[in-house]
């Protein structure tokens, strides 16, 4: 394999999969190249935290692996995904002072910034993303970059997101334990939008809502920047697990049945079809109306986006959503998830796929890779502007080591 320091790799360690994304980058006016992709099922993991840490580096290990085969190239450095229960946001306002009759110098902006980073945070979190939304100039506000400038009072309003500092480090710990260096860490919804979102929807205002495994992750923009964001611990498996009960199935099967006959709204269904349970241990096969099933995985969908909804009329964004409702993550791929969002939000939603990467699309062209696909695109921007955070660097006999545990853990 080929040492390469042109290739940008993003990883979603999510709850039900591990999905590697391998692209090649060429000068700052050029596009990204999907060159390699990975994906296993994911391994020690609920709710987007790590539960177990050597099954998740076993997990996250044997997707790179995959991805750098593809590639053909050794991967060292990768941008990750966060998402879990724990994540809380808020908007905060910081002011700074700025010399009498001089313009605004970056420096201003950044110190602006840095007063509304300066919030009290319990001993157990920290902050994961300060995102500037707007600035106001001697009380003029709605201004989008505030450099060059002419004021002696410069206000930054910022969206600050923080999370738990041990689900954050154990993360970065399963990457460094599988011999990779983490470049930075990104909150799920904010990573799939970069992938899913153009300029005309953040502006116009919509609702990006993430239908993950073990979460749901949501986030509004409104005139180009975000303005709330949240995570729900509930997702997938929880209509996986409905399904179980209801049919008295396995999980496994249960899942299997939800992505091959699974329907968000019953009354798409014909009330007459049919599918076949196989036999299980100490059972016979079963027959059972497909509505029913549509029944079940749309219950607990609608209580899911519901609980979204709550979310964005609270935060009062709701009546600001001209572009509507985007959804992606897994549970967007279930047969009428848009139209049950449309049901529910009164407005109009489409699934997001990946766009903005050229080479093996096809590949990646779902829902379920808006995540990986985002990181991607979010660690080339990081690159260009040097606004990239190095957690840990990981060195060749490190790397070597965190292969050899994951190969003997994957294998006894």
């Amino acid at each position: 394999m080929k040492n390469r320091t042109d290739l940008i790799v993003g990883i979603d360690v999510g709850t039900t999969k591990i999905c590697t994304i391998v692209a090649e980058a060429g000068g700052a006016s050029e596009g990204l190249r999907v060159i390699g992709v990975g994906r296993v099922p994911s391994r020690g993991l609920q709710k987007g935290v790590v539960t177990d840490m050597d099954a998740a580096v076993a997990a996250i290990t044997a997707s790179v692996e995959d991805a750098e085969k593809m590639a053909d190239a050794e991967i060292y450095t990768v941008f990750t995904g966060i998402t879990g229960g724990h994540i809380a946001s808020f908007n905060s306002r910081g002011v700074s002072a700025v010399a009498d009759g001089s313009g605004i110098t970056a420096r201003d902006i950044e110190r602006a910034i840095d007063a509304a980073r300066a919030v009290s945070l319990p001993a157990d979190r920290e902050v994961l993303h300060t995102i500037p939304i707007e600035f106001a100039v001697d009380g003029q506000a709605g201004i989008r970059d505030p450099k060059g400038m002419t004021g002696v009072r410069l206000e930054a309003e910022a969206h600050i997101v923080t999370g738990a500092i041990t689900a954050a480090q154990n993360i970065i710990r399963g990457v460094n334990g599988a011999g990779f260096e983490v470049e930075d860490i990104v909150l799920q919804a904010l990573a799939s939008s970069v992938a899913v979102l153009d300029d005309d929807a953040r502006g116009a205002g919509v609702l990006l809502i993430d239908l993950g495994g073990g979460t749901t992750d949501a986030a509004v923009f409104h005139r180009g920047a975000v303005r709330h964001s949240h995570v729900l611990a509930v997702g997938g498996d929880h209509v996986t697990n409905d399904i179980s009960v209801a049919l008295r199935i396995p999980v496994p099967a249960a899942e299997e049945i939800k992505r091959e006959r699974g329907c968000a709204i019953a009354e798409r269904v014909d009330p007459e079809e049919e599918f076949e349970i196989p036999a299980s241990a100490g059972r016979m096969p079963l027959r059972c109306r497909r509505r029913d099933l549509a029944r079940v995985i749309g219950l607990r969908m609608e209580e899911t986006l519901t609980l979204v909804r709550r979310q964005v009329e609270r935060s009062g964004l709701l009546g600001l959503l001209g572009a509507g409702v985007v959804l992606t993550g897994g549970g967007a791929l279930t047969d009428g998830a848009a139209e049950l969002a449309e049901r529910i939000f009164r407005l109009p939603a489409r699934v997001g796929r990946p766009s903005g990467l050229a080479g093996v699309t096809e590949v990646i062209d779902g829902p379920d890779y808006a995540a990986a696909a985002g990181l991607v695109i979010y660690g080339r921007r990081g690159r260009l502007t040097g606004k990239v955070s190095r957690f840990r660097k990981v060195g060749r006999i490190e790397r070597i080591a965190g292969r050899l545990r994951a190969w003997i853990g994957g294998r006894f």
